[in-house]
């Protein structure tokens, strides 16, 4: 009798030693367990690449925005270089109206000539270096002295030499001898006036002739 339950003993101890451990289960739970932690880990591969290539991308527009502003900077800079002139409103004024004055019926050869000797002047240590000093200096400006300048200057401030084309030409030679131009066409041929200090109806020593004009 001992025997046979100690024989039944120990099959029981068999089945439920069997039944609780399972090789098969125990692998397919670590396969199980492994897969899973495989599939978390491309997720997580796939997540940081899309942040990065979105970081990229974040970082490629902020370098293109900043180069259209430095661009939108730089042109902003050039226009406002370009734009500026080398001369003050006020010599503008008086510049157009003196030429208007001595040359408003001449051709813009002659317009500009003018404006040239004016500059002349300016930049001379033998004359006042201001333009309103030059066109005033005693004995040199007819216009100055029979208030026909001062005429001119009251239409500049009326209609700033816009209104017809012999104002406008008085005040597109000004800003070109304002600005430095030295030269003249007389007859298809460039005219260097840089030593220019004279005009006159009659001038000793012309070196120049422009409409009724004659420079030295």
């Amino acid at each position: 009798m001992k025997t046979k339950k100690t024989i039944a003993m120990f099959t029981m101890i068999a089945i439920l030693f069997i039944n609780c451990y399972n090789p098969a289960k125990a692998e397919e739970t670590t396969i199980t367990t492994t897969d899973a932690a495989k599939t978390e880990q491309t997720q997580a591969n796939a997540s940081t690449e899309e942040n990065n290539k979105a970081d990229a991308s974040a970082n490629a527009d902020s370098d293109t925005k900043s180069k259209k502003a430095a661009k939108k900077t730089s042109k902003k800079k050039k226009k406002a270089g370009a734009e500026k002139p080398a001369y003050s409103k006020k010599e503008l004024r008086y510049m157009a109206a003196i030429i208007f004055c001595e040359a408003g019926n001449q051709s813009y050869a002659g317009k500009l000539a003018v404006g040239i000797v004016v500059k002349n002047r300016m930049e001379s240590k033998k004359f006042p270096n201001t333009i309103k000093g030059v066109l005033y200096q005693s004995y040199q400006f007819t216009p100055a002295r029979n208030g026909a300048l001062n005429k001119a200057l009251k239409t500049y401030d009326k209609n700033g030499f816009k209104s017809k084309k012999y104002y406008r030409d008085c005040l597109k030679a000004a800003k070109e001898a304002l600005s430095g131009v030295k030269t003249v066409k007389v007859k298809g041929k460039e005219k260097n006036m840089k030593g220019y200090h004279f005009f006159s109806r009659y001038v000793s020593g012309c070196r120049l002739k422009i409409g009724s004009h004659m420079f030295k």
